[in-house]
């Protein structure tokens, strides 16, 4: 008959420290298929050695080995995962079960990285539980089976696949006698089916009952009897469903991701933590700027879009007092002219002191025409502006802004009609005014009238310090500009003024909005990042902590890039759901936000929240990598051995 298993002249050499340990020496050995072949020895002898190189789960340091005519010893770890998955099966002595798995899903765990159907794994799963008396168990995990349900439930896993070849490392060591000889029946009725099965033990009563027995010794065969076993009849599927598709592949991994995550929940929220925060954090610096930016141009919108501010000399920064009365009277005329021109103000301050009743404060006072509220959207809450009569006459009327008014009438007094003493003359209130835009700093005050009141009650002949005009809406703030600098250079000869428009005001806003948004969103990243190490500290942890169950995985077929696919998703999916629970956190917090202040609300757009979902799930990429590289690099046997 031909071998299905064959050694030739096989080495084993492990490596302690300085010195190198001999573990199997010279080993050949053939193995036709569906015998049943029991390996004895004392502990230490290398017969587990010799099974877990047999199972396709280590490598000779020397040799040749043959698997279905398959040269093991050559083959990659791609290739040794495909060996295990389509032809052999594994019994492990202590069930080697997942603690977070049902009975039903430990089962199909081999299947799932084949391209078995989900209907056909469902259907073979059923039919193995029936046949071996499990079919009340399967929704049950390992904690809740006997030790001989569990050691039944590993035998379904190793036949879930139609694997030819058995192999069992001491499958009653941890059983009583009368679920050992149980478990020996449903062997041999595995063998009666056809299969390869292969037993080590040291039990020579076990070893009795297999058609041979192969006895090592300090690594070396040293004999190698045939006898007689007891048979019996099981039929059992056999089929080979080669290896998963990469989108299948991709798929049963974020399965057995996500089921992972929800059989280890407090160490999944824990990694999922950094990132919620960080991903908190950032969209609500992001609504915060976009909220705070928001308020900004609205509140500069109220100023209008339409206002053009003609102010002597050349620039904020260059003083030129030949050019401080570069603006006259005779510039507010010639441009009130102009069809493009709907008003025009001339402007005139003085800081001066207000008495009322024994108090004095402070006040900014503009002279200004009577257009000048309608050109700068002023509203008035309390009494009206003053007339055009009022300004030819110089009438001593004067009108507050709010702050003014509470601090010159409080109590809530009506200031209407009352007396405030200004430059050691008396001025009649008419109005209390509210200025759009950005507010003064409180206890600041200012107030306005008439221009000609003004420098002919206080400060004299003074020059224009600005002219304030609004243009057409058809027009924009740059044609505008251009054609009232036009205007004036041609009135005077040359450009001894320069304009500024609520354009370049909101400009100016804009980017310094978005300089602290940016500076705000930077600060929020560096948590993102320190909840993308903390994701790869925790992932690199749980490689630690899942060592036992990776060695199951690639014991029953899952190949290095499994493994890795499955840490990859699983740091992803993390980083995903952190982001999206951070999203949701954000937004929490911005209904509290608006609850507690009034200021401005916080403005939740599409892009940021997207970036937001999209940044988390790479986070989860970069820094799930290298654990999941740890992962795939895990030796089998090693693995396997840390429980």
């Amino acid at each position: 008959m031909e071998p299905i298993i064959s050694l030739r002249h096989l080495y084993r050499e492990f490596n302690a420290g300085m010195e190198t340990v001999p573990v199997l020496t010279d080993i050949s050995l053939t193995i036709a298929a569906g015998e049943m072949v029991a390996i004895v020895g004392a502990s230490g002898s290398g017969k587990s050695t010799l099974m877990n190189i047999i199972g396709c789960l280590d490598k000779p340091t020397s040799g040749e080995v043959f698997i279905n005519g398959t040269p093991v010893h050559e083959a990659d770890s791609q290739h040794l995962a495909e060996l295990r998955s389509r032809h052999l099966g594994f019994i492990f002595q202590r069930y080697h079960l997942m603690p977070y798995l049902t009975a039903e899903e430990n089962i199909a765990i081999p299947a799932l990285y084949t391209a078995m159907p989900e209907k056909e794994r469902n259907r073979r799963t059923q039919m193995l539980a029936r046949k071996l008396g499990l079919e009340s168990r399967l929704h049950h995990r390992p904690a809740q089976l006997s030790g001989g349900q569990q050691q039944r439930v590993s035998i379904c896993r190793a036949l879930i696949n139609g694997a030819h070849i058995i192999l069992a490392d001491e499958p009653t060591g941890a059983l009583d006698s009368v679920s050992g000889q149980a478990l020996m029946d449903v062997l041999h009725q595995l063998h009666a089916a056809g299969h390869t099965v292969i037993i080590v033990t040291h039990d020579r009563h076990i070893a009795r009952q297999a058609q041979r027995t192969v006895e090592i010794s300090d690594g070396r065969i040293i004999s190698d009897v045939r006898h007689r076993a007891l048979r019996s009849q099981l039929t059992l599927p056999e089929q080979d469903n080669g290896r998963a598709s990469p989108g299948r592949s991709v798929h049963q991994s974020v399965r057995m991701a996500w089921r992972s995550l929800l059989g280890h929940r407090m160490r999944a929220f824990l990694s999922m933590l950094g990132i919620i925060i960080g991903i908190s954090s950032v969209v609500s610096s992001m609504a915060v700027g976009e909220g705070a930016r928001q308020a900004i141009m609205s509140e500069i919108g109220k100023l209008g879009n339409t206002t053009l501010e003609i102010r002597p000399g050349t620039g904020w920064n260059s003083q030129r007092p030949d050019m401080e009365r570069a603006l006259s009277m005779d510039d507010v005329s010639s441009l009130q002219k102009l069809p493009w021109v709907s008003g025009v103000s001339p402007v005139v301050s003085s800081m001066s002191l207000a008495v009322r009743k024994g108090g004095d404060s402070s006040m900014m006072i503009s002279g200004v025409s009577q257009d000048y509220f309608a050109l700068q959207g002023l509203r008035f809450v309390q009494g009206n502006g003053f007339t055009a009569r009022d300004v030819d006459d110089g009438e001593p009327v004067l009108i507050l802004d709010e702050t003014g008014r509470d601090t010159l009438f409080p109590g809530g007094e009506d200031p209407l009609g009352k007396i405030v003493q200004i430059a050691g003359a008396p001025w009649r209130v008419i109005g209390v005014a509210s200025k759009p835009g950005p507010k003064v700093v409180a206890g600041f005050m200012a107030a306005w009238m008439p221009y000609t009141s003004l420098q002919q009650r206080i400060t004299g002949e003074k020059p224009l310090e600005a002219i304030t005009l609004r243009f057409s809406a058809a027009l924009t703030p740059a044609e505008a500009t251009r054609k009232a600098v036009r205007h004036l250079i041609r009135e005077h000869g040359k450009q001894d003024f320069f304009t500024q428009t609520d354009d370049r005001l909101a400009n100016a806003l804009q980017k310094t909005s978005d300089s602290m948004s940016l500076l705000i969103t930077a600060m929020a990243a560096i948590s993102l990042l320190v909840g993308g190490v903390g994701v790869m500290n925790i992932m690199l942890v749980s490689v630690t902590e899942r060592t036992h169950e990776i060695g199951i995985r690639l014991s029953v077929g899952a190949r290095p890039s499994d493994i890795m696919n499955q840490f990859l998703i699983e740091a992803v999916t993390i980083c995903t759901c952190g982001g999206v629970i951070g999203i949701l956190g954000s937004w929490i917090f911005g209904s509290v936000f608006s609850l507690i202040s009034n200021a401005f609300s916080m403005v939740f757009t599409p892009l940021p929240l997207l970036l937001a979902c999209g940044f988390s799930a790479l986070i989860g990429l970069t820094f799930g990598y290298f654990p999941a590289r740890s992962a795939a690099r895990l030796n089998p046997t090693e693995a396997l051995a840390r429980e």
